[in-house]
């Protein structure tokens, strides 16, 4: 027993110094850059400031100035704040009743359907938002779009909705059916043997003794939310190349025209060439993840991440 212990603290110690020092590395890359968050279009144009990265660059990035003075950034952490948030709500209302369902029902071949959820959770992105084109691209759901005169496919909204619930709620669910799992039924039977109804024996009991759980769940399907890239991109690309007239008076009107998702944003940003600025749009969403999972830890959920 010594030994497994032994044996375990070091593997923790090798995985959490390994992340601490990864983060660490990034946040002094991100740090040792911090005073062109001041930067000028003045400077860049006269060369007062020296790029760390590159001396002999033309046209020089701002780094974390790029992004703390452009609107893009704005509009794009605006949509995928927005999004992920209704993208959790969705998530929630459908995947809480769901997760309660699974843990205190029998349900044929349960197992086929536990390996469904869990295969969700470990396929690529990719293939999601491959699966996600040819769904909305053919059959039923293609005449549904004609009928309505609307496309879901590379679409603000619902498209990257759409795109981030997959996963989202696959993770969540799990989590919210570990939660409900490790509630003891026998509770819920002893409140209904002693008078409660099914509906105040799930509020007064199960709901409590699953709260931490549960509100592990909200957030982890959240952070899987904002952090999915390759769904998003292939079902519904990148949108700030795209002229002003393709969005809505009402896109413009809550700032998120001519943006994107975040991570998509970082890989837009190195593909268009601006590394620094790809790194610190990547940087954000390091400190949204470690925030995230430092919240988890704090309400008790500590077992739900690791």
């Amino acid at each position: 027993m010594s030994g497994k212990r032994k044996g375990r603290k070091t593997f923790h110690t090798i995985f959490y110094g390994f992340a601490g020092f990864l983060f660490l590395y990034s946040a002094y890359l991100f740090l040792s850059n911090v005073d062109q968050l001041f930067v000028t279009e003045a400077a860049i144009e006269t060369r007062e400031i020296t790029s760390v990265w590159d001396q002999d660059r033309e046209i020089m990035n701002q780094f974390a100035g790029g992004f703390w003075k452009d609107p893009y950034f704005w509009k794009s952490l605006n949509l995928t704040v927005v999004t992920t948030l209704i993208t959790t709500l969705i998530a929630s209302l459908v995947g809480i009743p769901t997760a309660y369902a699974l843990s205190r029902h029998r349900i044929p071949r349960m197992a086929l359907v536990e390996v469904l959820f869990s295969s969700l959770i470990v396929m690529p992105g990719s293939v999601i938002g491959i699966c996600l084109i040819v769904m909305f691209n053919y059959g039923p759901l293609w005449k549904l779009q004609n009928a309505m005169g609307f496309r879901f496919a590379h679409s603000l909204f619902p498209g990257m909705v759409i795109a981030s619930l997959v996963l989202s709620f696959a993770l969540g669910l799990s989590a919210w059916k570990a939660a409900f799992d490790n509630v003891n039924p026998r509770f819920e039977q002893v409140a209904r043997s002693l008078g409660s109804s099914r509906w105040r024996a799930f509020r007064t009991v199960t709901l409590p003794l699953a709260k931490s759980g549960i509100i592990a769940g909200i957030i982890l399907a959240w952070t899987r939310a904002m952090a999915e890239f390759s769904a998003v991109l292939f079902f519904c690309g990148t949108f700030r190349e795209l002229p002003p007239s393709r969005f809505s008076s009402f896109t413009k009107l809550i700032h998120m025209d001519q943006a994107d998702w975040v991570s998509v944003a970082v890989w837009a940003q190195v593909e268009f060439g601006n590394i620094e600025y790809g790194f610190a749009l990547a940087f954000v969403l390091v400190v949204i993840g470690g925030l995230s999972v430092y919240v988890m830890h704090r309400i008790g959920a500590k077992g739900y991440v690791w």
